[in-house]
C-alpha cells in the first residue's frame, strides 16, 4: 500500500513520519481537538501530508524522489458542495477518495473550503502526477499544485464552533495508465501548449513608459520588476493558476489564457493575456508595472509609478528627486552661461 508523508506541523524539517491510506481515514474521521482556538491557530497547530512519500518536504528532494502516492485538490471558495464534488469526481471513474472542510470553513466571511485526497493504486512520475494535477484543477477551479509538487496540505483538526464535516467513499483505487482521465488530462495539456505557442511568436515589446532619467537616477521600473514576482503578483488581484496559464478573476471560461512570456529579445518575462474581459488583455505584453497600473492605478502608469516610488522605495524616490534637481540647476546654469558669453 502507498504511503504518504507527514508531520506534526509545518515547522517539522526532519524525521518525518509515513501513513498509509487505512491510517488517513483515521485521522479525518477522529481529527485531534484543540479546544477554544482560532481558525488561524487551528492551522498551525494541524498535523501535514504531502502527496509523495520523499525524504521530506523540500522540492529539491521531492523532485529527486520523483514517486508520487496521491492526488489532492485544493478547493477554496468554491461553489461545489460536498454532493458536487463527488458527483464530479464520479464521473471522472475516481471511485476511492477522501473530501473533508479546512479549519477556515465558513469562518471569517469566507465560503466553501475543500481538501480532497484520491487514492492511488501504483505511483506516478512527477511528470504525468503534474499533468493530471493541472486537468484535475482546471476541471473543479481549484488552486494548482501541479506547479508546486513540495506543497503540503493541512490534516483537519477540531476546535470550538468549527464547521468540520467528511466524507469518505470507499471503492478501487485510481489506475491511471491508460485511464480515460490521463487521455483527457495529456489531451489538455497539448491544447495548453498550443494556445501558449500560438501566442505572438516573436513580437516586439515596446516599453510602455519611459522614465527619462537624467544624472545618476535609478530605474524605479528595474527596480519594481525586481521586486515583484509574477505569481504571487497575479494571486494577490485573484487570478488562479492552471499549469503554466493564469485565469483572470474577471474571466468567465474555465479555460486559462493568461501566460507569462519569456522574450526572445531581452530575456525578460511579460505577461499576456487572450481574455475578453481581462483588462490587462492590451493586445501586447505587460511588465509588472504595466499590470499593478491597471489593476491598482485605472491604467495611469506615471501615477503608479509615483506612489509604488514613494511607497516601496522611498530611498531611491529621494535620491532620484535630488538628482533631477542637480541636473535642473546644472541645466539652468549652463543656460546662464551661455547666454552670457553671447
Amino acid at each position: 500500500m502507498l504511503r504518504f508523508l507527514t508531520a506534526k506541523s509545518h515547522n517539522v524539517k526532519s524525521n518525518f513520519k509515513y501513513i498509509d491510506w487505512q491510517e488517513l481515514i483515521t485521522k479525518i474521521e477522529s481529527p485531534q481537538n484543540l479546544g477554544g482556538v482560532t481558525p488561524e491557530t487551528a492551522k498551525s497547530k494541524s498535523e501535514i501530508i504531502a502527496a509523495t512519500d520523499a525524504i521530506d518536504k523540500t522540492k529539491e528532494n521531492v523532485l529527486a524522489h520523483d514517486h508520487f502516492t496521491m492526488l489532492r485538490l485544493d478547493l477554496d471558495e468554491t461553489e461545489l458542495d460536498v454532493d458536487g464534488i463527488e458527483d464530479a469526481l464520479n464521473n471522472m471513474c475516481i471511485a476511492s477518495f477522501i473530501i473533508h472542510t479546512t479549519a477556515s470553513h465558513h469562518k471569517n466571511g469566507n465560503g466553501n473550503r475543500y481538501r480532497v485526497y484520491i487514492e492511488l493504486a501504483a505511483s506516478l512520475s512527477y511528470d504525468t502526477w503534474a499533468t493530471l494535477e493541472t486537468y484535475l484543477s482546471y476541471m473543479f477551479m481549484a488552486d494548482d499544485c501541479a506547479t508546486r509538487p513540495q506543497q503540503i496540505m493541512y490534516l483537519p483538526v477540531r476546535y470550538k464552533g468549527d464547521s468540520y464535516s467528511y466524507h469518505i467513499t470507499k471503492g478501487d483505487p485510481l489506475r491511471v495508465e491508460n485511464s480515460e482521465l490521463l487521455k483527457r488530462a495529456n489531451s489538455f495539456k497539448k491544447k495548453q501548449l498550443s494556445i501558449k505557442e500560438a501566442t505572438i511568436k516573436d513580437q516586439l515589446v515596446k516599453p510602455t513608459h519611459n522614465e527619462n532619467l537624467v544624472g545618476f537616477q535609478v530605474s524605479i521600473i528595474d527596480a519594481i520588476n525586481q521586486s515583484y514576482d509574477w505569481e504571487n503578483l497575479l494571486l494577490s488581484y485573484g487570478y488562479k493558476r492552471q499549469g503554466k496559464a493564469y485565469l483572470p478573476p474577471e474571466s468567465t471560461s474555465k479555460i486559462a489564457g493568461a501566460y507569462i512570456l519569456t522574450s526572445n529579445t531581452d530575456g525578460k518575462q511579460r505577461y499576456y493575456s487572450h481574455h475578453e474581459n481581462d483588462p490587462c488583455a492590451t493586445g501586447k505584453c505587460l511588465d509588472i508595472l504595466d499590470v499593478i497600473s491597471i489593476r491598482s492605478h485605472g491604467g495611469d502608469t506615471k501615477q503608479a509609478l509615483c506612489n509604488i516610488a514613494k511607497t516601496h522605495f522611498p530611498k531611491l524616490d529621494k535620491h532620484n528627486k535630488k538628482e533631477w534637481a542637480i541636473n535642473q540647476q546644472n541645466t539652468k546654469s549652463k543656460t546662464l552661461f551661455v547666454g552670457g558669453a553671447e
